[in-house]
């Protein structure tokens, strides 16, 4: 079982012990008890800081730790008999945990709370009855969630109504894999089940926790998913879903108008970020410090330089704004070169940790010889560390900690989500359906907040879709599958990644860009192989290429 979600409420995701000999009938039948399995159900949706090194298999990053999981994705070294992503078994057997209740929810007893009744107040009573509503919508959501875990790695999978036992072999014989346009109008559906059942507005519900499952969270899973199905990969692989439904499915969240960007784009990483009105759906990991142990530069003691380091790839991809204009970096530029970090993007200040930069009230120093670079000890190998999601009030050395909180959706991406299913759809500038908004005016949203100027429709283009997505949405667990769906693995994965070299001369720097590591990735990897253990159970056919 995976680490839980919290409430600020209370521990309600802090699953107590179930007695292992209880009956199906009756573990259903208590109130209690199926409280509890709803819970262990949330604990199955992924844990996104033990990910984090996902994105060192990406142009992105680097993982500092040269047995990091990502190395195998980058040396092109996985395949269907070793995945160091292999979410299928997890997934399915979070998928069994729904299927379980959706099958039982209907025994639950409540009853015994309205015999207790001894007054004219039955408010208790009636929080349970729209309580056990409730959990059938938030069950759905999970499961459309999981199987959206699933369909982004394999394509098409095995829709299950039943609650199969994953480790039962015999279970899964003649079971079909549906198709990818099956799955994704079945995730879609699940959603639009669920938020049949969460009403939008939860005020009434003062009992309903800060953490579970809303309204909110439900579009912005489907809005996700749409955009998936509306993708090159997933339309090549047999999606009818239109990018017109994917900007109606972003829309609708949009419309609820309970959510808006934060004044500040670093506030969303930090300590405070669940109280930010941008954020949908998060995980709370409590007052944690292992993530500040991994990536505080290697000059603070105790920091044990297991980074996941920004490359200079990922840097690049920062504009530069000079009176009021943005522009690509550029190397050759005089300029840029003699100060490549000033001026730049002001995302980029709040993700990356750069030479000169200041951190803890100390001057970072990555240059060749500095307190932070090589040759120095688990050093960055990028010239680059991660501010992104780091806490600087954590003391490694009294080790003291700071909450956490891992956003699964953010208003930020829903507008970049509506941007690109829009501009696919009608354009840069054109709104047919009258939402009040464009695709241009979305993206431009987006860059306000972050202090960048805005561009025109003439600038608006599929590229800078794919660059307004990764500075806005980079260390967010979306970059390995942008680029996936987008069909631009070998365009962005394959080939080499770079490193800045700095060489400290004083009252100057000089830079230079190396080469760090060469990378594989080939078009079959765009999809995840299914596990050859399930071939063997299925006798399916195995994706293409593997």
């Amino acid at each position: 079982m995976s680490a839980l979600l919290y409430s600020c409420k209370k521990d309600y995701l802090d699953v107590k012990t179930i007695k292992a000999d209880i009956t199906v009938d009756k573990l259903y039948a208590n109130y209690t008890y199926v409280q509890q399995v709803v819970w262990n159900t949330y604990s199955y949706l992924p844990d996104g800081f033990a990910n984090l090194n996902l994105e060192s298999a990406t142009d992105n990053a680097e993982a500092t730790n040269v047995s990091d999981k990502a190395q195998a994705f980058n040396n092109g070294i996985w395949n269907q008999y070793s995945n160091p992503d292999d979410a299928w078994a997890y997934n399915f057997n979070g998928i069994r945990q729904a299927n379980e209740y959706l099958q039982n929810k209907d025994k639950v007893d409540i009853s015994y709370i309205k015999g207790k009744i001894t007054s004219t107040d039955s408010t208790t009573y009636f929080n349970a009855r729209n309580n056990v509503k409730f959990m059938q919508g938030e069950v759905l959501f999970l499961k459309a969630f999981f199987y959206m875990e699933l369909v982004k790695r394999y394509g098409g999978v095995p829709i299950l109504e039943q609650p199969l036992d994953y480790s039962n072999t015999a279970s899964w014989d003649n079971i079909k894999r549906n198709s990818v346009d099956e799955c994704i109008k079945y995730i879609a559906d699940l959603c639009d089940k669920a938020a049949a059942i969460i009403p939008a507005d939860l005020s009434p519900y003062s009992w309903y926790d800060d953490g579970r499952v809303t309204q909110g969270a439900i579009k912005a899973l489907k809005a996700r998913a749409l955009l998936y199905g509306a993708s090159p990969l997933f339309k090549d692989a047999g999606s009818t879903t239109t990018w017109a439904q994917a900007a109606k499915a972003s829309y609708d969240v949009i419309a609820l108008n309970k959510y808006s960007l934060d004044g500040s784009y670093a506030n969303l990483f930090g300590s405070n970020n669940t109280s930010s009105k941008e954020y949908i759906f998060y995980r709370r990991y409590g007052a944690i410090n292992y993530l500040e142990y991994n990536n505080f530069p290697i000059a603070f003691q105790n920091s044990n330089g297991n980074s996941i380091t920004p490359t200079e790839n990922f840097v690049n991809d920062y504009e530069v704004v000079t009176a009021g204009t943005a522009v690509p970096f550029d190397w050759a530029n005089p300029t840029h070169a003699a100060a490549p970090y000033s001026n730049r993007d002001p995302r980029f200040a709040a993700t990356v940790v750069y030479n000169g930069s200041s951190f803890k009230g100390s001057v970072i120093q990555t240059y060749t010889g500095g307190s932070s670079g090589l040759p120095k000890q688990n050093a960055t190998k990028t010239g680059y560390y991660l501010s992104k999601w780091v806490n600087q009030s954590v003391d490694l050395t009294n080790a003291t900690t700071a909450n956490h909180a891992w956003g699964y959706f953010r208003y930020g991406e829903t507008l970049l989500n509506f941007a690109e299913a829009m501009f696919n759809a009608y354009g840069a500038d054109a709104d047919p359906e009258g939402y009040g908004m464009t695709a241009l005016k979305a993206i431009n949203l987006v860059r306000q907040r972050a202090g960048m100027p805005a561009i025109t429709a003439a600038q608006l283009n599929q590229t800078r879709i794919e660059h307004e997505r990764n500075v806005e949405l980079s260390f967010e667990n979306q970059r390995l599958w942008d680029v996936r769906r987008w069909k631009k693995g070998v365009a962005y994965f394959n080939g080499s990644v770079n490193r800045i070299e700095i060489t400290n001369a004083g009252a100057t720097n000089t830079y230079a860009v190396k080469k760090l590591e060469n990378r594989a990735f080939y078009d079959k990897m765009n999809w995840y192989p299914i596990p050859q253990s399930e071939i063997a159970k299925t006798h399916w056919t195995q994706n293409p290429g593997w």
